[in-house]
């Protein structure tokens, strides 16, 4: 067992950038079904077997020249007015301003197969890193890739 009983350990968390910068002031509008979703979020697991060796410089280096097609990803959300008409309603938007995806290096201790076979609905959550919105949204970031 790890720390405090967990089956996964978090050893490091960065921060993959774009290897492109984003236009100045470009934004994203967020769909009504974004809004709809505003109170849930999804957490997904994949499953793969790796290498003997797991390049991680490589996986991140990757990561950052993907991220440079995917500007809204690098965002972070901010409300704005969303017009006189809708009587002071805000809505969400991405702002997209290049400050990246968290990236978390961790470690559990079972093999995929024993993991597969043993592993409960909490332990399953630990594998989907997560961290609540702040009361700043404009430094939470949207999207965690742990590997």
């Amino acid at each position: 067992m790890t720390a405090k009983g967990r089956r996964v350990t978090v050893f490091a968390k960065s921060t993959a950038v774009s290897t492109m910068p984003v236009r100045p002031g470009k934004t994203y509008p967020l769909s009504v079904l974004d809004h709809a979703m505003e109170q849930h979020a999804l957490h997904m697991v994949f499953y793969y077997r790796s290498g003997p060796t797991v390049d991680r410089f490589r996986l991140k280096e990757s990561l950052s020249e993907l991220l440079c097609y995917f500007p809204v990803i690098t965002g972070r959300l901010t409300k704005e007015d969303a017009g006189e008409e809708t009587g002071g309603w805000k809505r969400w938007i991405v702002r997209c301003n290049d400050a990246g995806v968290r990236l978390l290096d961790a470690r559990a201790d079972a093999t995929l197969e024993e993991w597969i076979g043993t592993a409960t609905a909490a332990e399953e959550r630990e594998l989907a890193y997560w961290e609540p919105m702040g009361d700043d949204p404009s430094i939470w970031s949207t999207f965690y890739v742990q590997v």
